[in-house]
């Protein structure tokens, strides 16, 4: 295993040093290759005036918890989901991890996290973010409308979005983008680097990221159909023309109208993007196999900048604009399915502009977390209602010749305007059933759900201050009251806590179901209770999440440690089963490698499965750009 990750680690290493073999051999082969080049491995020293990267090499390394610490800190987070005797099964199940696998475990992972810092390797980072191939889900958010209304419609809206995100992934690709800092310390700008070029490509083990920091076009997707277009100048770099993407975002429109809407979505390939991975692996070799044209496709669409939806509808409530940009819409029409779901290319960063101009983002989650898009979201807006402060010079979009011009004057009709081309696929017959399947799971899953908005403007944060609560602990805390008077149980929750002032780091979990929330959510709903005392068990349960949450801050959360053994120890178990060996002697006589299989651990207890069903996760997302962000729930019975 150690020897395939260094093997791959010093391909990655190699390719990057050969940028231009690197985008030539894309050019060539037209199929992006396992692992792309990874400019955050690079020296951090060698843009000696750059400041995104300037404080890399003076963070701290995540620390790696003790196994006794991790666990315990997995007991007391199970405690209040359960009953005394199961509490009694589970810590019987921990010591016996304790003192039989675990130690081994521990010691891979210590050893792993050494061979990686050796390394420095994309894909050898990979081998610890499979956590997050596998926890995969879509975060998505809705931009504030265009302060000036004659700015709304879809193509003037797109357009200066467009602008902005490329003079936005310019300012991290020329180490321009200022450095991220919270209370003064400095964050882990690593992310950044994976916003831009970067597609989550699916295999039969989960799915592998690649990236191309040399990309200059983006897709663009209307109706199902997938267009590329170039955007930046070969040259240069420099972002093209308003005028000339206007007229290369209308002519995508009015061409993908030509279609006869019934046939739309018999060539929407972007819809087995929402099935799983092995689904959509297979779909794909299938794909790529039926002709050369679909394997140029598919690397052209992962090594695009990003993916830009115009969607065929204008969503009028806050909530049909949050489901579009979350999941899309599911419309039939005279049998025809008409829906937006049907113009997505999950695997990507995604810019999303409706007919009515009503736009917002969906961010593929592998590479990146919450506090990076948000922020990449409303800077983006924010350029596109103003000068972008982090375009330089010779990006300003004032005059025609600080950009590329790609074509001046409007296309004759039916002439494509220069930069722009229609991907057409190869399509065969089990491809076409493929992709009625995946439209009638997502249909089903769509249905399963329901999205609300809901403002609140009688109070906000100020005032739960004045009042001594954290803001983030009192609106957890509303969460476990309102489910408990719903449901009168207590289930489990969770919040992701920032982790970017490690080297690396991404979040890890507060386990928000302390013993002192279910206590005050029981209270809450106790008709007997008095209001001083529901008052001070809500205080004693917003402090006990403010600890844990520095806690977790800190490293000291047992959820992704174990999380990440619970990983390895599957591959370990699979490794054993598939090695054991054959009885000996006396039939019926337990083989030697069975006996290393303890039939009870605490990844086999029911507790492990309990406190790992989230029901409740909620985070904080506040800026004057969005009027809305979130994600799917991550239980079938669970809320966000």
């Amino acid at each position: 295993m150690a020897s395939s990750v260094e093997a791959e680690a010093a391909a990655s290493i190699q390719t990057s040093k050969a940028s231009s073999s690197f985008r030539e051999a894309v050019d060539a082969a037209g199929i992006f290759p396992r692992n792309g080049p990874d400019p955050s491995a690079r020296s951090w020293g060698h843009h000696a005036s750059g400041i995104t990267f300037a404080a890399q090499h003076k963070l701290p390394k995540l620390p790696l918890p003790s196994l006794e610490s991790s666990c315990k800190r997995y007991l007391e987070a199970l405690k209040p989901l359960q009953s005394t005797q199961e509490q009694e099964t589970s810590a019987a199940a921990v010591r016996n991890f304790v003192c039989e696998e675990g130690p081994i475990l521990q010691a891979q992972l210590r050893d792993r996290g050494i061979e990686l810092e050796r390394i420095v390797s994309p894909s050898a980072l990979a081998a610890i973010k499979i956590v997050w191939l596998l926890a995969y889900h879509a975060i998505s958010c809705v931009f504030q409308d265009h302060p000036s209304p004659s700015r709304n419609d879809q193509i003037t809206r797109a357009t200066s979005l467009v602008r902005s995100a490329l003079a936005f992934s310019q300012a991290i690709r020329e180490d321009r983008l200022p450095l991220d800092e919270i209370r003064g310390v400095p964050q882990c700008m690593n992310q950044y680097w994976w916003l831009f070029g970067v597609a989550r490509v699916p295999c039969e083990d989960g799915g592998r990221l690649r990236l191309d920091p040399e990309a200059r076009h983006i897709v663009v997707l209307c109706r199902g159909q997938i267009y590329r277009l170039y955007v930046l100048d070969e040259s240069s770099n420099r972002i093209i023309d308003e005028h000339d993407l206007s007229l290369s975002l209308q002519y995508i429109v009015n061409n993908a109208h030509d279609i006869p809407i019934q046939d739309t979505s018999k060539t929407a390939v972007g819809l087995l993007t929402t099935e799983n991975q092995k689904v959509w692996s297979r779909c794909r070799s299938v794909l790529v196999h039926e002709g050369l044209k679909n394997g140029r496709n598919f690397g052209i669409v992962d090594s695009s900048l990003f993916v830009l939806c115009l969607d065929d509808n204008s969503p009028q409530t806050k909530s049909e604009v949050c489901k579009n940009m979350i999941c899309g819409t599911n419309i039939v029409e005279n049998g025809v399915q008409v829906g937006t779901f049907t113009n997505r290319w999950y695997d990507k960063l995604a810019l999303i502009v409706c007919r009515n101009g009503a736009a917002g983002m969906n961010f593929e989650h592998t590479c990146t977390d919450g506090s990076v898009d948000i922020h990449m979201a409303c800077e983006i807006y924010k350029g596109s209602i103003s000068q972008p402060e982090h375009v330089t010079s010779s990006n300003k979009v004032q005059s025609s010749s600080s950009t590329v011009n790609l074509q001046h004057d409007p296309p004759s009709a039916g002439a494509i305007p220069a930069g722009l081309q229609k991907l057409d696929w190869d399509i065969p017959s089990e491809i076409y059933t493929a992709l009625h399947l995946a439209e009638t799971r997502l249909v089903d899953r769509i249905q399963q759900h329901q999205l609300e908005t809901l403002d609140i403007s009688d109070y906000g944060k100020d005032l739960i201050k004045s009042m001594g609560f954290s803001p983030d602990a009192f609106f957890q805390m509303a969460l476990h009251a309102a489910y408990y008077r719903v449901y009168e149980c207590v289930r489990s929750g969770f919040e992701p806590v920032l982790m970017r002032h490690y080297l690396h780091g991404r979040t890890d979990v507060a386990r928000t179901t302390t013993p002192e929330a279910a206590a005050f959510a029981r209270i809450f709903s106790d008709e007997k209770a008095s209001t001083a005392k529901k008052i001070e068990a809500m205080h004693r349960a917003a402090d006990a999440h403010v600890a844990i949450s520095k806690d977790c801050a800190k490293g000291l959360s047992h959820h992704r440690h174990l999380y990440v053994l619970h990983q390895m120890w599957k591959r370990r178990r699979a490794f054993l089963e598939a090695t054991a060996l054959e009885p000996a002697g006396v039939d019926g006589r337990i083989s030697y490698n069975q006996k290393q299989l303890p039939t009870t651990t605490i990844f086999t207890d029911p507790g492990w499965a309990r406190l790992g069903t989230t029901i409740l996760m909620g985070s904080n997302v506040d800026n004057p750009c969005l009027g809305y962000a979130g994600f799917g729930p991550p239980a079938a019975d669970g809320f966000t």
